[in-house]
């Protein structure tokens, strides 16, 4: 951070030198330098000969980084001054129209969320975007953020950030619970040999005894009965086999059970032998929408791949409904009430080691490494140390639906757009790029957003946001349609209901029958789908199973 500040303190004074003043924010707020004036004392603008560009933005948590990124353009774009404007999220798009109707302050380029580009595009506040330079940009990010951006087979928006959700679990906990059950193992593999060579002994002397005589026989009772009572007194010693099994065996044995899918994750839970702390195994938001979506991700389409396409709706089929009745069988298993959890609970639970596995979305990974360097703090006895992350953990790629269906999680891009209404679009669109291209590094460390450039190095962090670039990769971005803009609103309620005991497959149906009528503005009665005996029978089994784990 401190290497960072050193250089924006530097182009700072580089930028005053040249400019005669700048603005720049290294505390949130936007810094208004007295203009410059000329030899009769007369307020001259530094700005004189500048193109200006602002930019819109809506989290306030970007506003240091944007700033260190205007100020960073000017330097080596002496021509072009950049100002970034803090706005409100309230009625955003609409307050984007207004200004660029009235020609009065409009942003040249604004940050968005990626199902915004149709409702943009068709306002004519979205030109498509010219890399300087015929840069192939398709080179530069993954097809997961070029489909993001892309509306009607044309890049709309330029990707700056993503947000997608993977699994997180306490290493620590699966570590002391594999070191255990394999020295369980070679204990019970030790008593079963030394009852195999008692018996052969025992054997042994019954064969030597047919030809012993009465006075031998008593002896060799006696003598019995000391060794029984040595053979006790060992047994009731522990045997020490700790040394027995070493560090690279516990990791190939966690390495194993790592949760792939949702069968392996109850057969995890089933076997594991929790800590006394721990409330439950797996717990996660349960009625967040971006934390489940992946039970039918894979199954469903919303605007095909780029999510425009407004003939491409299929959300009741039978993979949707089988992934639906998984996630709806979890409850039996887990138990988890839909009135008392919420994602920062979850992570507070985790943090305090009173849970084991959860769905977690890219700001964990400051969470917890803060937490854990302040518990490291107060291992060390600094007095404000408040850290409660003691124990190693990892993250994980999202667990497959079973054998046969993928999981496949949603995403967000948040994405830079050039508005189609600023006369200049040409120094817009050249900042843009550099915005999305220049430093992902630093938009990690001051804003903790994760930009999906490929091969970008991120950092301290950069191992464990690459699990998260991995699922953001094969993931479904939100779909830009108008006509379905209300989904994501009806699925999460659709989870929630269907977590809560109603009918997955009836809730589909009507999910589907209500996207299509606003898009075609048909009624459309869907046909009913039966789910096949064996498919019924599998998933049965699957209660019996989390009924009597619940029970236990």
């Amino acid at each position: 951070m401190h290497s960072i500040k050193s250089r924006i303190i530097a182009i700072f004074v580089i930028a005053v030198i040249v400019a005669g003043g700048v603005f720049v924010a290294l505390s949130g707020m936007q810094i208004r330098f007295p203009e410059p004036s000329d030899e009769n004392g007369n307020a001259t603008s530094y700005a004189i000969g500048k193109d200006t560009i602002n930019i819109w933005y809506t989290d306030e948590a970007l506003t240091d980084y944007l700033n260190y990124v205007a100020v960073g353009y000017s330097s080596v774009n002496e021509d072009v001054r950049v100002v970034p404007t803090l706005v409100s999220g309230l009625d955003y798009m609409e307050g984007i129209s207004e200004a660029s109707m009235t020609d009065e302050g409009l942003p040249d380029l604004y940050i968005t969320t990626n199902d915004m580009l149709e409702k943009a595009h068709l306002a004519g506040l979205a030109e498509t975007i010219a890399p300087p330079d015929a840069v192939d940009i398709t080179s530069l990010f993954p097809q997961m953020a070029i489909d993001s951006v892309t509306y009607k087979d044309n890049l709309t928006a330029y990707p700056l950030f993503m947000e997608c959700s993977a699994m997180c679990i306490n290493y620590t906990y699966l570590e002391q619970w594999a070191r255990n059950t394999l020295e369980s193992e070679i204990r019970a593999q030790m008593a079963e040999e030394a009852k195999e060579k008692e018996a052969e002994a025992e054997a042994n002397k019954t064969a030597d005894s047919d030809n012993k005589t009465d006075s031998d026989k008593k002896e060799d009772s006696d003598n019995k009965d000391s060794d029984n009572k040595d053979e006790e007194e060992k047994t009731e010693e522990a045997v020490d086999v700790s040394s027995m099994v070493s560090d690279e065996e516990v990791a190939a044995y966690v390495e194993e059970r790592l949760p792939s899918s949702i069968d392996t994750l109850l057969a995890l839970s089933d076997d594991f032998d929790a800590p006394e702390k721990v409330d439950t195994i797996f717990k996660w938001a349960v009625t967040d929408i971006f934390y489940n979506y992946f039970f039918i991700g894979d199954s469903i389409d919303i605007g095909g791949e780029c999510g425009d396409d407004i003939d491409k709706i299929d959300i009741y089929n039978l993979d949707a409904i089988l992934g639906l009745t998984t996630y709806q069988k979890l409850n039996q298993f887990f138990s988890i009430s839909t009135d008392d959890v919420s994602y920062g609970g979850v992570i507070e639970d985790f943090e305090n080691g009173r849970i084991v596995m959860t769905i977690v979305t890219t700001d964990a990974v400051k969470t917890l490494a803060d937490a854990k360097a302040e518990a490291a703090e107060e291992t060390r006895g600094a007095e404000d140390a408040e850290g409660t992350v003691d124990f190693e953990y990892k993250f994980l790629p999202l667990p497959d639906i079973s054998e046969t269906a993928d999981g496949r999680s949603m995403s967000v891009t948040d994405c830079v757009v050039v508005n189609g209404y600023s006369s200049q679009k040409e120094a817009a669109n050249d900042f843009a790029y550099y915005l999305c291209t220049s430093d992902p590094a630093a938009l990690y460390e001051w804003t903790g957003k994760v930009s999906p450039l490929s091969g970008a190095d991120l950092g301290a962090h950069n191992d464990e946001l690459q699990v998260f670039l991995n699922e953001y990769d094969e993931s479904i971005p939100l779909p830009k349609m108008l006509e379905t803009s209300n989904y994501w609103v009806n699925l999460e309620m659709l989870f929630a209901s269907v977590w809560d005991g109603a009918d997955a497959n009836k809730g589909l149906k009507d999910l589907s029958e209500q996207m299509k009528l606003q898009a075609t503005g048909k009624r459309i009665s869907e046909e009913t789908i039966e789910i096949p005996v064996e498919e019924e029978e599998d998933e049965g089994e699957f209660i019996d199973d989390s009924s009597e784990e619940a029970g236990e």
